[in-house]
């Protein structure tokens, strides 16, 4: 009975050897799972992050032997390097616990992604003369906005995969880090400054001096006076905008396109007319209609814009912002 007793003593205590044994084994297969997928996401958000630099930077700073052609080329590059990386994020080994945090990083490399191919597909575009050149802009900027989502997406995902490695007790010498991928938002949410920017690759249609300026804005001859309040008459129809634009440039300007924006009631109101050509020194009124009748009573915000043409480097009076009231 004693060597019974000690032998069935042996027998549990190797059993529950064996379970701590297979135990260990999985706590520490589990703890290489969390730091693997750390040093593979820090890995790729470090590239993510440099080629942000590159990009906002060569266009923010060109270089001086940089032309239209070759930017549009470094930019196709951009967007392969973005497909490729979310690739790689896609094929991460993902435990369990960091399943929802990697749903959202997938989802924030994506817009990372799409925004670069947007742009690599309206840049050209984007620097020309023609008629489309508006909504080409539109469509960058609205790429800008996707890359800011994709930062607060980043942000998120990266709280919550950091408090689960804390709470697994893991530690790794590879910290996710942070990567905002959107640089500067006052410059590249703004239609005027986007095209001010892509202005230094555009040659303009050739050499000389290329500038438009906003003269003056008056609705159903009413002038508007900017920074200060205007009431204006209202009728059964929609008023109409009149903007008198200015080339101070010495060439000829092709796509002179005027955009306005009234907000402040309940639904904005935008749009936008061109007319084919503007000499020289001359100067024309651009009609916009107003979409819709706008609210009445109401103190509303109106932001007029001449579009820069290619070449124009110096947007600062193309521009400006009216305080309206329909009565």
């Amino acid at each position: 009975m004693t060597r019974r007793l000690i032998a069935l003593g042996v027998g549990v205590l190797t059993i529950i050897l064996l379970v701590l044994a297979v135990r260990g084994c999985l706590n520490a297969r589990q703890e290489r799972g969390f730091e693997n997928y750390a040093s593979d996401l820090s890995s790729i958000a470090v590239n993510s992050q440099q080629l942000s630099n590159e990009f906002f930077t060569r266009l923010t700073e060109p270089p001086n032997d940089i032309d239209e052609q070759q930017l549009e080329a470094q930019i196709a590059t951009d967007r392969g390097t973005a497909e490729t990386l979310l690739q790689r994020l896609e094929g991460i080994d993902t435990p369990d616990e960091l399943s929802e945090a990697q749903t959202e990083l997938v989802e924030a490399f994506k817009l990372r992604s799409d925004g670069l191919a947007a742009v690599s597909e309206n840049i050209a575009t984007a620097l020309s003369a023609t008629p489309e050149r508006s909504a080409a802009i539109d469509n960058i900027v609205a790429a800008m906005k996707g890359f800011l989502a994709s930062d607060v997406l980043y942000a998120r995902a990266r709280e919550q995969i950091i408090d689960v490695l804390d709470e697994q007790g893991v530690s790794t010498e590879n910290p996710v880090p942070e990567t905002i991928f959107l640089p500067d938002t006052d410059l590249w949410l703004d239609n005027i400054q986007v095209i001010t920017v892509l202005n230094a690759f555009a040659d303009g249609g050739g050499s000389g001096v290329h500038g438009l300026a906003l003269l003056s804005t008056e609705i159903d001859r009413t002038p508007l006076t900017a920074g200060a309040e205007t009431s204006v008459p209202l009728g059964n129809d929609p008023p109409d905008i009149k903007a008198l634009v200015e080339n101070q440039g010495d060439t000829a300007e092709e796509g002179v396109t005027v955009t306005y924006r009234l907000t402040g009631g309940a639904v904005p109101l935008e749009g936008e007319e061109s007319v084919t050509s503007l000499d020289s020194g001359g100067n024309t009124e651009i009609t916009l209609a107003l979409a819709d009748l706008p609210e009445p009573n109401t103190p509303l915000q109106l932001v007029v814009d001449v579009l820069p043409v290619p070449g124009e480097v110096d947007s600062a009076n193309n521009t400006a912002s009216y305080t309206v009231i329909f009565e």
